[in-house]
């Protein structure tokens, strides 16, 4: 005896009432282990003896020891009651247990309910295990079903129709009941639920609680016997569900929208996987990307194939999706077009009262001959991870047409840079769908995809961009096809507008900097609409419109800040959104620097001397260069924020000409602005892997990375990664420790280059003294006292101990040759030496925290145990006769300083070349 309609699956339903929801788990847990005890005695068991109950997201899973009754063995069961069919897994996961029980227990049975069923390769392992295993049985809702009818726990529907669907075993305190959704003859949507007990009425509180539950969909519930004769009005619930499909772009260059079809580039790799994933019957696909690199425009150009196969392709845009009937509203519209044109037939008792009967009315499908694919595609998919009961619809959608016959195919694409749930149901829902699906990553563009998008800039414009603009838009688009459209359009505007690459190559084109544009052109009510969308996107229409003039959020949304989906409203792009609640933007900067401090070290004193600015002509005749390598180094200058444009001009920045110290606002600019870039984030992923350290060619590597759309040879990447270090270097952020570099976050510089004032004749690197204390000790006090010292002759002594005050960073030569102490100076306001400032600058350089902190906990430390430390830790390669004299030298240093140094006992110092053992 059937309960329901072939389509219809049976299920389990366990409702409980209860003050939490803790409360009504418990309550829940509790019935279900009465319900199984019931359902094992009548199958011959006796009640359990033990039992374990576990009630989560999923559904409620019970572990169950008991007898059989007629030879007293032992029985574990396992039951399962879920949404959606249970994975073989789990059957592979209970006879494991079963078969270590079996070694204290041979004649051990073994029992598995599984609600609704088991997954299609769940049935076959179990099949194999029936066929050699008599003491191992398995229970599907079916099988329950008729065990119940047999013992008249239930009954048949007392008024069946030919469309019932979706029948449902119903578990609560007051007992167990049936139900089914009533389907509409003509739309096969559900029309309302219908209840009944074995005996007598349904009582009124099991009514509300199958009401309340998700089961019914928010349909009207009637008890079967009382009216099992009145006519049912139908209900369109399909009528609240909001459909709305991704729109695509019209142009190369409408950035808020995703390239069309006709304006797709590349992803041949991809479209060819996806192609493969068609034609090898795969169920299930997700894209996989970060947020701007074209996940939305691969589905479109995938679904394009699809059509052009004779196949249907829909891409739904998910922000709609308020609840689960969305998902086969969705499924429903796709089978109904595809009936439409003829790809399909529809079986004659198709239902899409849910979930499962839509996925059974699939099954169902006669496809037509030759045969057609159907794919639908859920893009922006991020909208339905804010809500578990729609993140467990498209779960159970995924687990749900793993085994589903024919030519249906379903995508998802998703940001991998979510930031979601790591435990919990959401986030296990997520996993559950990724694990039934093939998964496509997609990568930023390379370099010809990017050419071809600045070819057809190029040809829009109808002049010749240049090599430099050209590369500045590789470099900052990232790859990131949104991005680089972006910039595209921006570059397409101010050309058009009478601005001359020359020009558009002296604008920063940061990402914020766009931005700013953007709102810049607003008035402050445009703004204030467009930050309220941001907050609460999707937001529905209805709610902004009856906030706001109606005209005002249409002018926003003429213009493309705003985006329509459906009958809700969002920002044209999910990091705009992020910037306008925040005021940041998560993308780094990405240029390219080819210009060492050096190079640049030469040219900006010379345009201080003329008062902050300077020709480029000029500029050129004094370095002997070209015009060209000056408006190089200007460019530089102004990504860092140090020069401003002007035409055939290097113009220092205002804002550090008015500075009171022009070196130190210089300093703190290019510091801000590496902290923003993406290199420097790189260079510290290397270095924190590698205990703090990374070699150049370590960071040359993963260049690349950063500049996915630039091509050169690694000889390069290896010159450009020198470039960023000696920066990283000038601004504090890395020091050299022999050949590694090392991370330093409190952007501290030892690094005492200045970049306004005339070179130093002096060249030392930051590093720990290579003499005693008392020459170059002196020198600083006649410095400190005010006495006009000249820079020392070559080759002497004084010429010595100032190179170890340079190198301390305490002392420098100034522009007409004097010698003067460095800001902050370690002198007291007397002009006396300030020894505790100069121990801070002596453990600042490479190496002198380490030799510092070992004298400070072992004061006795020798030479060449002080030496070695230092050695160690700027990866210096100095043989030990070396190390023992810097060991020497540093001891003396830190024992003037104040550091309680110990004598100890007189070694002969090791010859050169040689080692002590």
């Amino acid at each position: 005896m059937t309960t329901t309609n072939e389509l219809g699956s049976t299920t389990l339903l366990v409702l409980a009432e209860g003050d939490t929801a803790g409360a009504v788990s418990h309550a829940r847990g509790h019935l279900f282990e009465v319900f199984v005890a019931k359902l094992l005695e009548s199958y011959g068991y006796e009640p359990p003896t033990r039992s374990t109950v576990n009630v989560s997201s999923n559904g409620i899973e019970l572990d169950v020891v008991t007898r059989a009754r007629l030879d007293g063995r032992v029985a574990v069961v396992e039951c399962k009651a879920y949404s959606q069919p249970v994975a073989a897994k789990e059957v592979t996961n209970f006879y494991g247990k079963l078969t270590l029980e079996r070694f204290n227990n041979p004649g051990t049975l073994g029992l598995i309910v599984a609600v609704p069923s088991l997954t299609a390769d769940g049935e076959q392992f179990v099949r194999s295990i029936l066929e050699k295993d008599q003491n191992f049985k398995y229970l599907h809702a079916q099988a329950i079903a008729a065990a119940l009818l047999a013992e008249r726990i239930i009954t048949p529907h007392p008024a069946p129709t030919a469309l019932d669907s979706d029948f449902a075993i119903i578990v609560t305190k007051h007992g167990t009941y049936s139900a089914v959704l009533d389907v509409d003859p003509s739309s096969r949507l559900p029309t309302r639920v219908v209840a009944w007990s074995a005996q007598g009425n349904v009582p009124e509180p099991v009514l509300e609680l199958i009401s309340t539950s998700p089961y019914a969909q928010g349909l009207p519930v009637h008890d079967a016997r009382i009216n099992a004769v009145e006519a049912v009005e139908v209900q369109e619930t399909a009528d609240a569900v909001v459909l709305a499909t991704v729109v695509s772009s019209k142009s190369d260059f409408q950035y808020q929208l995703p390239a069309g079809p006709k304006y797709f580039v590349g992803r041949k790799v991809s479209l060819d996987k996806l192609a493969g994933y068609v034609a090898t019957g795969t169920r299930v696909v997700i894209l996989n990307a970060q947020s701007g690199w074209g996940k939305s425009s691969l589905a479109l150009k995938f679904a394009a194939s699809i059509e052009s196969d004779g196949g249907l392709a829909i891409v739904m845009d998910t922000r709609t999706a308020a609840s689960s009937r969305y998902v086969v509203e969705v499924l429903r519209r796709a089978c109904d077009d595809a009936s439409r044109r003829g790809l399909l037939t529809l079986p004659s008792n198709a239902s899409w009262a849910s979930l499962p009967s839509a996925i059974a009315t699939i099954r169902g499908l006669e496809w037509a001959t030759p045969a057609h694919p159907v794919l639908v595609f859920f893009d922006q998919f991020e909208n339905v991870f804010r809500s578990p009961e729609l993140t467990q619809a498209f779960r159970d959608l995924a687990l749900g047409m793993q085994d589903v016959p024919g030519h249906f195919m379903i995508g998802f694409a998703w940001k991998t840079d979510l930031v979601g749930w790591i435990e919990g149901h959401p986030y296990q829902f997520r996993e559950d769908i990724r694990s039934a699906a093939e998964t496509i990553v997609i990568d930023p563009f390379g370099s010809g995809e990017v050419s071809t998008i600045i070819d057809r800039l190029e040809r829009s414009v109808k002049i010749k961009l240049g090599r430099d603009l050209r590369s500045r838009l590789r470099e900052y688009s990232q790859g990131l096809p949104w991005l680089l459209k972006k910039l595209a359009d921006h570059v397409l505007h101010e050309l058009e507008g009478g601005s001359s690459p020359e020009q558009l190559l002296a604008e920063s084109l940061n990402i914020q900097g766009l931005f700013d544009l953007d709102l810049a052109q607003l008035d402050p009510e445009s703004l204030e609409i467009l930050k309220h969308v941001a907050r609460y996107a999707p937001i529905p229409a209805g709610e902004v419109t009856d906030r706001y003039a109606p005209e005002a959020v249409q002018a926003l949304v003429d213009r493309r800040l705003i985006v329509q989906i459906g009958d809700r409203l969002d920002t044209y792009w999910d990091t705009f959104r992020d910037y306008l609640n925040t005021g940041r933007v998560p993308l780094e900067d990405s240029y390219i620097l080819r210009s060492a401090p050096n190079q640049i070290a030469r040219m900006l004193p010379l345009v201080m001397k003329n008062g902050g600015m300077a020709t480029v002509s000029s500029l050129a005749t004094q370095l002997a260069t070209s015009d060209n390598v000056i408006f190089n180094l200007s460019r530089e200058l102004r990504l860092f924020g140090v020069t401003q444009y002007e035409p055939l001009t290097v113009t220092i920045s205002e804002s550090i000409m008015n500075a009171p110290d022009p070196e130190a606002a210089v300093r703190l600019k290019i510091t801000a602005a590496l902290r923003r870039h993406r290199a420097l984030s790189t260079f510290s992923e290397i270095a924190q892997k590698n205990d703090g350290y990374a070699t150049s060619e370590e960071f040359a590597h993963a260049l690349p990375s950063v500049f996915p759309a630039v091509s050169v040879t690694g000889g390069t990447w290896l010159g450009y990664a020198r470039v960023f270090l000696s920066w990283f270097e000038y601004a504090g952020l890395a020091s050299r420790r022999g050949g590694h570099w090392a991370l330093q976050g409190d952007a501290e510089s030892t690094n005492r280059q200045r970049l306004l004032s005339q070179r130093s004749p002096v060249r030392s690197r930051p590093g720990v003294p290579q003499e005693a204390p008392r020459r170059p000790l002196a020198m600083l006090a006649r410095i400190g006292a005010g006495e006009k010292l000249r820079l020392p002759s070559n080759g002497t002594n004084d010429r010595d101990a100032f190179r170890t005050l340079a190198a301390l960073g305490v002392a420098t030569v100034s522009d007409d040759g004097w010698l003067v102490p460095v800001p902050p100076t370690v002198f007291d306001s007397d002009g006396s030496l300030d020894r505790g400032a100069l121990l801070k600058r002596l453990e600042q350089v490479p190496g002198g925290s380490e030799g510092i902190a070992l004298l400070r906990e072992s004061p006795e430390a020798a030479p060449l145990a002080v030496g070695s430390a230092i050695r160690d830790a700027i990866g210096a390669k100095w043989t030990d006769s070396s190390t023992h004299g810097v060991g020497g030298y540093f001891r003396a240093w830190a024992k003037e300083l104040g550091i309680r140094v110990e004598s100890v006992p007189r070694q002969k110092k090791p010859e050169r070349g040689q080692s002590i053992s």
